[in-house]
């Protein structure tokens, strides 16, 4: 049984270096914010070249395995694969710069560029998420 879990862990794991290996690009990246005071935003992403940047920072993120580090997860990003295979991850949005993989719990560190990036693809997502209080008193 415990073989079993770890192959299936294992496969779960290499999906992602597979999509990446066999050429498969992002068709689709669906971003969904909700917090605990009932505020809601998506923003859907079709555009490819900004679907391309999206993967390619997915991929550089993906060599930096982290420790979350008490970050607020209130963000799911859905990336669908030109095959149909959905990829969903967790994104910190109290300005921690983490994404976390659902289907392994492994959590990877975006560099600094990249989650700016993020933000500026899903601006509609980060407006909707309101303002930290350490941007606006600047501590």
């Amino acid at each position: 049984m415990k073989r079993m879990i770890c192959a299936l862990l294992a496969a779960l794991l290499l999906l992602g270096a597979t999509a990446v290996a066999e050429g498969l690009k992002l068709t689709e990246a669906l971003m969904i914010y909700e917090d605990y005071d009932g505020n809601r935003e998506d923003q859907t992403v079709l555009d490819g070249e900004t679907l391309q940047e999206l993967q390619d920072m997915l991929v550089r993120a993906r060599k930096n395995e982290a420790q979350l580090e008490n970050c607020t997860m209130n963000c799911t990003l859905f990336c669908t694969m030109e095959n149909g295979v959905i990829y969903d991850f967790a994104v910190a949005t109290d300005g921690c710069p983490y994404i976390t993989d659902n289907s392994t719990n492994q959590t990877y560190r975006l560099s600094d560029e990249d989650d700016a990036r993020l933000w500026e693809i899903f601006d509609i997502v980060q407006e909707a998420m309101g303002y930290d209080a350490a941007w606006v008193l600047n501590w």
